[in-house]
């Protein structure tokens, strides 16, 4: 759907003081994996992950001028939005065993996954990472629709010491595994799925401008991320020379992440 749509912010919840949740009055017939375009006047329009669609939630880490001017917004203030655009996760089948692995606000699209991967009576685990205690949020949405959650911080603080890959453990009885987060977190989950031929997705980040894979600003080799993804196969992300290791500027050049 690429009709503006104006919906009331419902609440706004702080989850740390770099990450706030925004919970909008409408519900949106999205799935998983599917992104909106946030249109913010005199600034423009960025992509933002869909944490639920009922109501549609989106929780946003504030790293820039887009993001930081969306510090400002209240509950009551009313916000637009197109979408939803993209190509989400294949939902998962009853009885199978799903591995979801997030790592900082890339935990917000998987938690809808795995609200819908239970509707499906799917066995879902979450691994959810951070570098340390303090920017961990979710813990309650995650428990709620996870068979187990397992969080991990870089330098201990909570829950296990190291990154996602050191709680794994044993994935051979694992059916699908998804992914979004940092991209070299992404490209390591890929690399061990692909090593142990188990199925897997991965939810990609890029700069976008249209959102409807006119522009091209948001290629990875030939394909669109903002309509080809964001979420791709991972045996096709693994066979991407730029996968974990470059994105785009604002300008199409190529540079490292």
């Amino acid at each position: 759907m690429n009709e503006m749509i104006t919906a009331r912010i419902k609440s706004v919840k702080r989850e740390n003081e770099n990450i706030t949740t925004y919970e909008i009055e409408k519900n949106l017939k999205a799935k998983p994996g599917q992104f909106i375009m946030v249109w913010l006047p005199g600034i423009g329009e960025r992509p933002m992950g869909i944490a639920d669609n009922e109501p549609l939630t989106m929780t946003v880490a504030h790293v820039g001028e887009f993001t930081n001017k969306m510090r400002e917004l209240k509950t009551g203030d009313y916000i637009s939005f197109r979408g939803p655009l993209g190509k989400g996760f294949t939902l998962p089948k009853r009885n199978e065993r799903v591995l979801l692995i997030g790592g900082g606000t890339g935990i917000a699209p998987l938690h809808f996954l795995a609200k819908e991967a239970k509707r499906n009576e799917a066995r879902v685990k979450i691994i959810f990472g951070a570098r340390t205690k303090s920017l961990l949020f979710y813990q309650e949405r995650l428990e709620k629709v996870a068979d187990e959650l397992v969080i991990t911080t870089d330098d201990g603080s909570f829950g296990i010491k190291g990154n996602v890959l050191a709680a794994i453990g044993d994935i051979k009885n694992i059916d699908r595994i998804y992914t979004c987060g940092p991209e070299r977190m992404m490209a390591a989950v890929v690399k061990m799925a692909v090593e142990n031929s188990i199925r897997c997705e991965a939810s990609l980040e890029r700069y976008m401008k249209c959102g409807i894979g006119v522009c091209g600003s948001c290629m990875i080799g030939k394909y669109r991320v903002c309509a080809d993804g964001p979420v791709f196969d991972g045996k096709l992300l693994a066979e991407e020379e730029e996968f974990g290791k470059e994105k785009r500027d604002a300008s199409g050049k190529r540079i490292p992440l």
